[in-house]
C-alpha cells in the first residue's frame, strides 16, 4: 500500500494538509511544505524532509517521466540535502530510496507505485494550481511529464 500526502509549512513551523488550506502561502516563489510517502507501511519521507515542497513535485514529475525508460532515476530535493531514488528491481518492483541525514528505502510493485505517485502529483499540483494561479503555468508544465 502507497501513502501519499503533501504539506503545507505554516509560518509557526507546524504543517497542514494541503488538501485542507484554502489561503495561498504568503510567497509564491518559496512554497515551503512536506511530501510524505509511505511504502507499506515505511515512511520514506516526511515533514521532517520539508523544501519547496511545489518544486520538489516538479522534481518527480521528471523523474517519473524519466522512469518510463531509464532503470535509475534520483533527484536532489530543492533546497536541502537529500536525494529520492527509484531503481527498478525484478520481478516489476521498485527501490523506492530518500537519502538525508538518514536513508530510508522500501520496496514496492513498480505499477501501483507509479499510479500513486502520479495520482498525488496531478492533486498536489492541482491544488497549488488554484491557490497560486501566478504559477499555474510552471505546475502545468510539471504535469504534461506525467502524460496522461
Amino acid at each position: 500500500m502507497i501513502e501519499v500526502r503533501t504539506f503545507l509549512r505554516n509560518p509557526d513551523g507546524t504543517f497542514g494538509q494541503l488538501s485542507e488550506s484554502s489561503a495561498p502561502p504568503k510567497d509564491p516563489w518559496y512554497v515551503e511544505g512536506a511530501i510524505e510517502l509511505v511504502v507499506d507501511g515505511v515512511e520514506v519521507c516526511g515533514q521532517a524532509q520539508w523544501d519547496l515542497v511545489d518544486q520538489l513535485w516538479a522534481y518527480i514529475c521528471t523523474m517519473l517521466e524519466e522512469f518510463r525508460t531509464q532503470d535509475r532515476v534520483s533527484t536532489n530535493f530543492p533546497d536541502m540535502p537529500v536525494e529520492l531514488v527509484f531503481e527498478r528491481l525484478p520481478a516489476g518492483r521498485v527501490l523506492v530510496t530518500c537519502a538525508g541525514s538518514e536513508v530510508r528505502r522500501a520496496a514496492t510493485g513498480e505499477g501501483e507505485f507509479v499510479r500513486a505517485l502520479s495520482s498525488a502529483a496531478r492533486s498536489a499540483l492541482e491544488q497549488l494550481s488554484a491557490l497560486l494561479p501566478s504559477n499555474s503555468a510552471g505546475y502545468e508544465d510539471a504535469l504534461r511529464r506525467l502524460g496522461k
